[in-house]
């Protein structure tokens, strides 16, 4: 499969770029499937797929050893704040600190595109972080039609009644889920496209251990764009949802 068209899509949804509206995407989509046309994109090998956790200066600890790379999918949702008034009562809002009450995220498979392309499917975090759900979930569709795939979005992501990280990946047609717990959290890196370096915006990378689980046993977060809270609750609503992309890998 030649790249350059993805390469030349990813360029134009870029964040470094305009925002793309419905016509910008459906010019892209038309591009990209002109070339996947005759590619069926299923089964692909990940076999020597090498886990990007090199990138920090802090390294996130491996996969267990007995395991297997099963899934790299592309998650789009938000991290999940409260500035709730009645939690914060003792204290004004613009002193106060958002807390974390967990996230959502659809989960779109990148196994392929792993596969054939790391540095290609690195670039797809941001992209994504900056394009509508709404658009996201079009192009997968469209996308599967042309590639012979049933779906490219293959679960969700969401925190249980217990507060716990769960993964459903049913929607790939396997019985595969986690309810996971955190193992290791390392600061993300700077990104590239942030020339001063900041990047206090992207939520931690991190290793996820199984708690309950049939498929997979560990899931690292890495690649992440955005989805840390502002830093108090001064002028924010009592939930507060913050855009995030990251690349979940799955190991079992």
């Amino acid at each position: 499969m030649s790249l350059k068209v993805l390469l030349f899509a990813t360029a134009c949804l870029s964040p470094a770029f305009a925002l793309p509206g419905p016509l910008r995407l459906a010019s892209t989509f038309s591009e990209i499937t002109a070339e996947l046309q005759n590619i069926t994109l299923g089964n692909c090998s990940l076999k020597g797929v090498d886990l990007p956790i090199k990138n920090t200066k802090i390294k996130l600890p491996g996969p267990s050893p007995h395991l297997d790379l099963k899934y790299v999918v592309l998650g789009r949702g938000t991290q999940n704040y409260s500035c709730s008034s009645s939690e914060f009562a003792r204290h004004p809002k613009k002193s106060s600190t958002p807390k974390a009450t967990g996230a959502v995220a659809t989960l779109f498979d990148a196994s392929c595109l792993a596969s054939q392309s790391l540095n290609l499917l690195h670039e797809f975090p941001a992209m994504m972080g900056h394009t509508t759900l709404g658009s996201l979930a079009f192009l997968a569709e469209a996308l599967a039609l042309s590639t012979k795939t049933s779906n490219l979005i293959i679960g969700e992501h969401y925190f249980n009644a217990a507060g716990d990280p769960f993964f459903d990946l049913r929607s790939s047609g396997s019985d595969t889920w986690i309810v996971s717990k955190k193992d290791a959290s390392v600061k993300a890196p700077a990104r590239v496209l942030r020339p001063s370096g900041k990047n206090d915006s992207d939520v931690p990378w991190l290793k996820l251990d199984c708690k309950d689980c049939k498929g997979v046993k560990e899931v690292y977060r890495v690649m992440t764009v955005d989805g840390v809270a502002p830093p108090t609750c001064e002028r924010q609503n009592d939930t507060v949802l913050v855009d995030y992309a990251a690349e979940y890998w799955f190991y079992g």
